[in-house]
């Protein structure tokens, strides 16, 4: 069971202020001060700074604030913490001087000044520092982990080719801008944040073109390990939708896909027919997948026979000569979505098994329950 109430919204801020409570059945609710700020292109606050507590403690800050306002208390302790938190807002006590975070570091105080042991929550700050075509580069300061998380975007955001990231802890953070404003050659003004998120746009004129999984932050993961700041790397996974469509007379999303990852090993590479049935009628849905897998390692292996197999001399990395190979075979009727079903994946086996490489197949299936 829970209860949110909006205490203040304002639209030329993207500012929205509210509170919520939660409680369980084993009565160990909590209370959380949220403190909020949207931005275009998230579907979730992109900036959001929380105060939370237990629910047991709410009627000592009602205590407190009421005492504060001059108020007797009275009702529902819920009730009256909303009201004092509103009107708090109404008279400018609780306000936005000082910048973001300003009203959870007001409500944070009066939490201690009331006795309470408060805990800091949310998503300091969240920005795009870099859009180049489908390549974006995120930089996340989040408050629960207290971490800073960069991250390395591929394709559009509903359908990722891949998501690589960079974790450092915020203990780093004096480090970390102190490297990048010497990478950029810039010196920064203002607070610790907006150092560090104008360093990375700075920068970011300076990274690799991103054409390759990984480019972009596997070169920051370079100057880090430079500079001897500590750091955790994330994610190695490299999906590519080589054929979509949708089939009008069963309603069903046909599609091929490879998805490479190095960190799978012997199913490192793999190649997937995909039938995705929406909810037709009495259907609710269901959804079948055919996949072909090899070894990672094999990647040069079968870039080379593919691109023998073509009849040509395929440029660029294992990587992009293989999907490329892919398409081709697409294209030339070889791949495609007039075939039976699971002659996709069949087909790659058998050039998997022609190239020499060790193969295996697996089918997986879904069906909606609900």
């Amino acid at each position: 069971m829970s209860r949110k109430d909006i205490l203040y919204v304002d639209p030329s801020s993207d500012l929205i202020v509210s509170t919520k409570f939660s409680s369980s059945e084993d009565g160990q609710g909590t209370f959380a001060f949220l403190e909020e700020y949207s931005e275009e292109g998230y579907s979730e606050p992109a900036n959001s700074y929380t105060v939370w507590f237990m629910a047991d403690a709410v009627p000592a800050l009602d205590e407190y604030l009421e005492r504060r306002l001059g108020w007797s208390p009275a009702g529902d302790p819920a009730e009256r913490l909303v009201h004092c938190l509103e009107e708090l807002i109404s008279r400018g006590e609780l306000n936005r001087t000082g910048g973001r975070s300003a009203l959870r570091e007001q409500v944070f105080a009066w939490c201690e000044e009331a006795g309470l042991s408060p805990k800091r929550g949310g998503v300091s700050r969240r920005e795009v520092v870099l859009a180049r075509g489908l390549l974006t580069i995120e930089v996340t300061v989040d408050s629960t982990s207290r971490q800073v998380i960069f991250q390395e975007c591929h394709g559009p955001v509903d359908q990722r080719a891949g998501l690589y990231q960079i974790h450092l802890a915020h203990t780093t953070i004096d480090a970390l801008i102190a490297l990048l404003e010497r990478q950029s050659g810039k010196p920064g003004t203002g607070d610790w944040q907006d150092r560090l998120f104008s360093a990375f746009k700075a920068v970011s004129v300076r990274l690799a073109p991103g054409d390759q999984p990984m480019e972009v932050r596997d070169r920051v993961a370079g100057w880090l390990a430079e500079a001897g700041i500590p750091f955790q790397s994330y994610g190695s996974e490299w999906q590519t939708t080589l054929l979509r469509v949708h089939r009008q007379r069963n309603d069903c999303i046909f599609s091929l896909r490879v998805t490479l990852d190095p960190e799978r090993g012997a199913e490192g590479i793999r190649f997937t027919e995909f039938y995705d049935y929406l909810p037709l009628a009495d259907d609710p849905g269901r959804e079948y997948g055919y996949t072909v897998h090899a070894p990672y390692e094999s990647l040069p292996t079968l870039a080379d026979f593919l691109d023998d197999y073509l009849g040509r001399t395929g440029t660029g990395s294992p990587q992009t000569r293989l999907i490329d190979s892919f398409g081709t075979l697409i294209s030339r009727g070889e791949l495609g979505d007039g075939l039976p079903l699971r002659e996709n994946h069949l087909r790659v086996a058998r050039w998997f098994e022609a190239a020499g490489v060790p193969t295996d197949t697996e089918t997986w299936s879904w069906i909606n329950s609900d």
